[in-house]
């Protein structure tokens, strides 16, 4: 069998890099905070950008920064909409909070 080259390596390197990168945002989605129809519980809006830049970026693991915290009616539900980005490659991913929710101690 012939030797793939450097640059072949790389690019089937990055093919499988984006095919994880995409699974990994798709049960992102699924998880609490994915959805409007899955928003993740916070006692106070002080909170939600904290709670969004302290997870990873799904693609390369580094650190994200929120760009965007509006207030949002989504499906007749109050909801705070959290887009960050990546430091490292810029991926974005949208966070979904819900207010005043008891919280488990």
């Amino acid at each position: 069998m012939k030797k793939r080259s450097d640059r072949a390596e790389r690019r089937a390197l990055q093919r499988e890099q984006q095919k994880l990168a995409e699974a990994r945002a798709k049960l992102a989605r699924l998880e609490a905070g994915g959805s409007p129809t899955r928003p993740l519980p916070v006692a106070s809006a002080s909170v939600v950008e904290s709670r969004a830049e302290a997870e990873a970026c799904l693609s390369c693991g580094a650190a994200v920064r929120a760009v965007d915290h509006r207030a949002a009616t989504i499906e007749g539900r109050r909801l705070r909409v959290v887009e960050t980005a990546c430091s490292h490659c810029a991926a974005k991913r949208v966070w979904y909070f819900r207010l005043g929710a008891e919280l488990a101690s």
